[in-house]
């Protein structure tokens, strides 16, 4: 594995001498946050992925820009229970453990023991921030951190905005000594107690929440203004239980959204009269940008929606000649 400097701010990838250097350190950063033979799904590290990182006995910090295209990382487990807090800030992440599926929106964050092997996925590829908190550091050891695993926890949740503040400081600024060093990494600790202790409400555990979620969903899918702030405040409740609900579910309100809206614009397509315009049938189902409907369908159905039209007429002929 390639070893690292111990104090002070590393970049990554673009400035390389070597073309390849970039893919062999976030190879190796990633086996040493999450454990040997910790890969890049299906064939190692992408070329062009760059990054920071940065480094110290009790802490280990990094951010990855991987190219853009869905990314997938695999861990094998850890001998030693490290802790990594992750935040995907091009899209959502999605974490599966232990038959458990988690998923993040877009910047905000999630927890993670790296003892059990691990599969994160970043749908949009793009950033993904990372730190790795050691079993043997005393915040670790400390702090309930327990409470905290494959829970998600919003962006602006203000003792993470501060703890994030710490990150990027060591990050991007790289302390001037190890003094220096061990005052931010001692301060990044001492908020995990505060992090740990958020009283955050938990999402109604009986059915009937989210299915009055969904239904409010089904209710405004027509409305390409439809936002997660909107059903919250008709359920009542705030845009954090909400995205509980669905992360419970292994999704996000928002890729939620798109499948049914996708859905249902593969239904109305197969069933509606040919004279019937596909881009009118994307608008009815709350698209407002016929590109991102045409590629967003082709990704999850495999062709384009006059494909699918074109393939569905004659079997609507014949049913109906029958």
């Amino acid at each position: 594995m390639e070893q690292f400097e111990t104090t002070g701010a590393r970049t990554f990838g673009d400035t390389d001498l070597s073309g390849h250097q970039g893919e062999r350190i976030c190879g190796a950063i990633l086996q040493d946050m999450f454990g040997a033979g910790t890969r890049v799904l299906p064939d190692g590290p992408r070329p062009g992925v760059r990054g920071l990182f940065w480094s110290d006995q009790a802490l280990s910090l990094a951010t990855f820009y991987f190219p853009q295209g869905a990314v997938q990382l695999a861990t094998c487990g850890a001998t030693d229970a490290s802790v990594v807090i992750l935040r995907a800030m091009n899209g959502p992440a999605i974490v599966r453990q232990t038959r458990r599926t988690v998923a993040a929106e877009t910047a905000d964050y999630l927890f993670v023991s790296t003892r059990e092997p691990l599969e994160i996925q970043l749908p949009e590829g793009g950033r993904l921030d990372c730190a790795c908190l050691p079993a043997h550091a005393p915040g670790v050891a400390t702090a309930p951190i327990a409470d905290l695993l494959m829970r998600t926890l919003p962006h602006d949740f203000l003792p993470l905005q501060l703890l994030t503040s710490y990150a990027g400081y060591l990050l991007r600024r790289a302390p001037r000594d190890p003094r220096e060093a061990s005052l931010m990494v001692a301060h990044f600790y001492a908020l995990l107690p505060l992090v740990a202790d958020v009283s955050g409400e938990s999402p109604a555990d009986a059915p009937g929440r989210a299915n009055a979620v969904k239904a409010r969903i089904e209710r405004g899918l027509t409305d390409a203004a439809l936002s997660l702030a909107d059903i919250a405040a008709d359920e009542g409740v705030t845009c954090r239980t909400v995205q509980k609900l669905f992360s419970r579910e292994g999704t996000t309100f928002s890729r939620y959204v798109l499948e049914r809206r996708l859905e249902r614009a593969k239904a109305e397509i197969m069933l509606s009269p040919i004279g019937v315009p596909i881009n009118r049938i994307a608008y009815d189902v709350g698209f407002n940008d016929l590109s991102y409907f045409n590629r967003t369908f082709r990704k999850r159905y495999g062709l384009s929606p006059s494909d699918l039209r074109r393939t569905a007429t004659p079997s609507r002929q014949a049913f109906r000649a029958g």
